[in-house]
């Protein structure tokens, strides 16, 4: 159980000083909005970590051969998803408390169509304005995760 909280919280603070880095080499000042943004990113990456490392265990519980290569790509696969998943998920929350003031709160097709175009323009910015300049840091970073976890988990017995 330590492992995967250790392997978590070390995932979180690569993920968020990739992000502090990215904000300070485009000259941004620090302000609320840039520690919300830090936030989310520190939080989905935790729970990403967290999340990733059962799943990867699970993809490769009845793995007897070639366990190590099973490993580095079910962790590769599982921390890339999740961590984005779950980091896309927290800033659509955030997005869509922002510009929920303008939204209708009855039941309707409106209310439908007004998610529907929220979460897909969170998407979008999530994709372009917060994946796209860490991806050259972070991609590096995965792979040495993986790596680490495929060291670590064909030792364990099945």
């Amino acid at each position: 159980m330590l492992r995967p909280l250790l392997f978590a919280l070390v995932w979180s603070l690569v993920v968020t000083g990739c992000e502090i880095a990215a904000l300070a080499l485009r000259g941004e000042a620090l302000s609320g909005r840039l520690l919300g943004v830090i936030a989310i990113f520190a939080t989905g990456s935790l729970l990403g970590g967290l999340t990733a490392w059962p799943i990867a265990r699970l993809l490769t519980f009845a793995r007897r051969r070639n366990r190590a290569r099973a490993c580095f790509a079910a962790m590769t696969l599982s921390l890339a998803v999740t961590t984005t998943a779950i980091t896309g998920f927290l800033f659509y929350l955030q997005f869509a408390q922002y510009y929920g003031q303008w939204h209708t709160d009855r039941p309707s097709w409106r209310m439908l169509w007004e998610t529907i175009f929220t979460s897909a323009t969170s998407s979008y910015i999530f994709a372009v304005a917060g994946i796209r300049p860490l991806l050259p840091v972070l991609l590096p970073a995965l792979l040495v995760a993986a790596l680490a976890f495929a060291r670590i988990e064909p030792r364990r017995s099945v």
